[in-house]
């Protein structure tokens, strides 16, 4: 049985186009699944060179575990692979690195490993390369996964759907459910895509305030780990100064000073963020769950 992958779209040309070409270069046969919300600039119709398997999502009908749970449904096998649209694999065989990469039957999902774009600044790509890299780091931090490029087991699936009630980190939330359920996840460095961008500082309070209102809808927090200090503040001083380490040395005199303004946006939102999350919380029992 060929696997399946699922692929999440919305106006990604032309780099909808590249990673569909290289989709049709992989080693190992597989089927293609489109979900498609409401394309207008010809991504749709770039997917419908590859597969005539498209599913038209609707413009305001986009809930992120919703569509998951809908690929699921329409798919089959034992292993389901999600790639985002602007995720470039780097090699023809990154799918079969990719399913190569669960160790043992209590493996829920695996995912690979992100490198930056070219034309990516400074920052993000540092950013990007300590979330990926090696994997080194993410020992240190209590849970990574990135559904942009991964792999699911459908067995958990079956036991365990996606939440369709929450707007953010739908990916986090799942894996970690899993994680308290005894299964594992893994990370396959092996297994490259081409996936960054440029946010603008209104973008990335934005994306940090939805990673910080999931954090604290998902994650157990003890009064210290929630505190202004040991959240915020402290998380926001070693980001400035990991990225002086970074930007000074290799001559980035534009990328360290504008380190401050980049990780103060961070803070606040993943603050503000933290906080709505915590108020929601309170008010919804078993919001703490990510199954809830």
């Amino acid at each position: 049985m060929k696997p399946w992958i699922v692929m999440r779209s919305h106006n990604d040309l032309p780099l909808v186009a590249h990673t569909l070409a290289m989709l049709a270069r992989q080693r190992l046969p597989h089927e293609l699944l489109v979900m498609d919300n409401a394309s207008a600039d010809g991504t749709r119709a770039e997917a419908a060179k590859y597969t005539a398997h498209i599913i038209d999502i609707p413009a305001g009908a986009y809930v992120p575990g919703r569509v998951l749970n809908q690929a699921m449904a329409r798919t089959d096998g034992e292993f389901v692979v999600f790639l985002n649209s602007d995720c470039t694999p780097q090699h023809d065989d990154w799918l079969a690195r990719l399913l190569a990469g669960f160790p043992n039957e209590k493996t829920a999902a695996v995912f690979g490993r992100q490198i930056p774009r070219p034309d990516c600044t400074p920052l993000f790509a540092k950013d990007t390369e300590d979330t990926y890299g090696d994997g080194a780091r993410q020992k240190y931090w209590r849970h990574c996964f990135s559904m942009a490029a991964s792999a699911l087991r459908r067995t958990c699936w079956l036991a365990e759907p996606f939440n369709e009630r929450i707007q953010y980190s739908e990916d986090i939330a799942w894996t970690w459910r899993m994680r308290q359920l005894g299964w594992q996840i893994a990370y396959v460095p092996d297994a490259i895509v081409m996936h960054s961008h440029n946010y603008t500082l209104r973008q990335w309070y934005r994306r940090q305030y939805g990673e910080g209102k999931a954090e604290a809808l998902f994650y157990d927090w003890s009064a210290w780990d929630a505190s202004w200090l040991r959240y915020a503040l402290l998380p926001c001083a070693h980001q400035v100064l990991n990225d002086w380490r970074f930007a000074l040395p290799r001559g980035y005199l534009r990328s360290a000073l504008y380190a401050p303004a980049l990780r103060l946006a961070q803070l606040f939102g993943r603050r503000h963020g933290f906080r709505d999350g915590q108020r929601a919380r309170i008010t919804t029992p078993g919001a703490s769950h990510a199954s809830a």
